[in-house]
């Protein structure tokens, strides 16, 4: 299951606060592949759902939920001073 770091914890409880979740799907478009998180009301069937250490929500969908077992879900500012989400190797 995706475990979730402190950082990663506290981007995710301002966004979805009152609003359910961050919901974490999963693309593979011309052999790239990446996380799409976006914010739901409620996980939909078959999501697993993580808790967050701040008491968040975060719904993995079945197509991302394979591909996150044993990861750690993580959140890097970029270049711009934005906060990213990331997919890192749980140590």
């Amino acid at each position: 299951m995706l475990d979730i770091d402190a950082t990663a914890a506290s981007a995710i409880g301002e966004p979805t606060r009152g609003a359910g979740g961050l919901r974490i799907g999963w693309a593979d478009r011309d052999g790239t592949r990446s996380i799409t998180p976006a914010v739901a009301a409620h996980p939909v069937t078959r999501d697993e759902v993580v808790a967050a250490p701040t008491g968040g929500q975060v719904f993995v969908a079945p197509d991302a939920a394979g591909h996150l077992r044993d990861k750690l879900l993580d959140v890097r500012m970029d270049v711009d001073g934005r906060f990213r989400f990331a997919i890192d190797d749980r140590h």
